[in-house]
């Protein structure tokens, strides 16, 4: 069957041995360290964007002075990355200004000169510039705040913890920690950690104050390095090399984040954190697994942060509003966006 226990291959089955009560919980579930299981109900399914608040966002508000904006997205389309785990982006025609050109059926529908095209797009909703939601990292079959894993199916979608709840969310006060720019400016190499001493000392340098409720979006320089490689030739490292090293935070920025009661994080390469792993011989994605399903900390990955970093060096500040909020698809385990920072 494929499982000889939780998250493990194997070509035996072990069955689980807890129990799912009627609210999709698994009974005596235990959250990694840190958490906020339960710190917003035991029916939560928003975790630390929670800590957006009313207040908070009126006072981020407050931040904007010029109305200069900037996009944080990358492009989608064929040159983006998109982790091979997923199919790449694909936009359509479904109706082109040829089809009226050249004589099509849809010409019956308006024959007065009326004219239109329409496009369909196929892609991964974590295949661009994109927030993890809750549903996405299952640990040992247990997702945020004690939910099944096996509430999230493939017919029906996330059942629990779906990225719809986070829809009036995740706009406000954003603050950028501009790494690549304190270690002298060139993009960070694969398997350099970021701690949260390191966090602490960037902020400081930068003049920043991490507040509760703020999402912080931390740059490395990483992402600029893809577009770089010559889409020929630089095919294998494409492939491989970038995508098997980079620089990213560490372990111990989960209690930085819970300790600042951080309300979402987002950062310019492919998985948040840093790889290789820490412990080589430990869990998988250790950051992932503590983040997610523990503290309910959304994540957000390829944030095009380069534009960014260059306007908060002239704007000589480096907080600004964020608006982020996801797209409302139902059921969903992340969304892609196109966040814009307002000066």
């Amino acid at each position: 069957m494929g499982r000889s226990r939780p998250g493990h291959y194997g070509g035996s089955w072990t069955p689980p041995t807890y129990t799912v009560d009627d609210n999709h919980r698994v009974v005596g579930a235990q959250p990694p360290e840190p958490h906020n299981w339960g710190r917003w109900g035991t029916e939560d399914e928003r975790g630390t964007t929670n800590l957006i608040t009313a207040e908070s966002v009126r006072a981020a508000a407050g931040l904007i002075r010029t109305g200069r904006s900037v996009s944080l997205a990358i492009a989608i389309n064929a040159e983006a990355p998109v982790h091979f785990t997923r199919p790449k982006a694909m936009r359509l025609n479904s109706i082109s200004g040829a089809d009226y050109i050249v004589g099509n059926p849809i010409n019956a529908v308006y024959n007065e000169g009326m004219q239109w095209t329409d496009d369909i797009l196929i892609m991964a909703l974590q295949g661009s510039t994109q927030w993890d939601g809750l549903a996405h990292l299952v640990r040992d079959d247990v997702m945020y705040n004690g939910f099944w894993g096996g509430t999230v199916t493939s017919s029906g979608g996330a059942a629990r913890n779906g990225i719809e709840h986070q829809r009036e969310k995740l706009i406000g006060r954003g603050v950028l920690i501009d790494v690549c720019r304190h270690q002298g400016g060139a993009p960070l190499k694969g398997g350099y950690v970021i701690t949260g001493s390191l966090l602490d000392e960037v902020a400081a340098g930068q003049g920043t104050e991490i507040r509760p409720g703020d999402m912080v979006l931390v740059r490395t320089g990483y992402l600029g390095l893809w577009y770089q490689l010559d889409p020929v030739h630089d095919y294998v490292d494409k492939t491989t090399a970038w995508w098997t090293v980079e620089p990213g935070l560490g372990v111990d920025t989960l209690a930085w984040c819970h300790k600042r009661d951080v309300a979402a994080v987002a950062v310019d390469n492919w998985a948040v954190e840093v790889v290789p792993f820490e412990e080589a011989e430990g869990r998988p994605f250790p950051v992932h697994q503590g983040a997610i399903p523990g503290l309910g900390l959304t994540l957000g990955e390829f944030w095009w942060l380069d534009d960014l970093a260059a306007a908060c060096e002239e704007e000589s500040r480096w907080e600004f509003f964020l608006a982020a909020q996801p797209l409302y698809v139902t059921n969903a385990s992340g969304t892609p966006l196109n966040p814009v920072a307002i000066f």
